[in-house]
């Protein structure tokens, strides 16, 4: 959606809308996966050199979790702050490259799906939790008397 920087008069330029899950152009085996149309709801600003965007996204995701592989349901809901600087002689910009952006930038890099989901205890979590608790306690190497660090601190040393 191309916006004309002449439409974003002084007290700014109101847009809301949404836009197919296919802005996004991932594969299939990608870890973030948009389940429906994706929604904006905010407002535009024009400075001198720059844009500033500021209001509401929103959409339905699957995330893969970072530990469990699994993909969980995710409604992304974040707070639209963003600016875009302007090119000299530029007249006007696309509105759905900007969204898209905002979101991939918004969604979590590292998803738990325990963390993200009430109630969802990711079966990796678990797991990890059993091996920290685990009786096993490393044993530490036992001194023989060498100073080795010492002998490293010494090497190369003119005597």
């Amino acid at each position: 959606m191309e916006i004309l920087l002449a439409d974003i008069l002084e007290d700014g330029l109101h847009v809301d809308g949404s836009f197919p899950k296919t802005i996004f152009d991932l594969s299939e085996d990608d870890s973030i996966r948009p389940e429906a149309d994706v929604h904006y709801d905010g407002d535009i600003y024009r400075f001198e050199d720059a844009l500033v965007f500021t209001g509401r996204l929103y959409g339905k995701f699957q995330l893969q979790c970072a530990r469990c592989l699994e993909y969980f349901d995710f409604e992304a809901d974040f707070a639209w702050s963003s600016d875009l600087d302007l090119e000299k002689r530029q007249f006007s910009f696309d509105l759905k490259e900007v969204v898209r952006e905002d979101f991939l930038l918004e969604l979590p890099s590292s998803p738990m799906c325990d963390e993200m989901v009430e109630g969802k205890v990711c079966e990796k979590a678990e797991f990890i939790e059993q091996v920290e608790t685990s009786d096993e306690v490393e044993k530490e190497p036992e001194d023989d008397g060498r100073d080795v660090w010492g002998a490293l601190d010494d090497f190369g040393k003119a005597k």
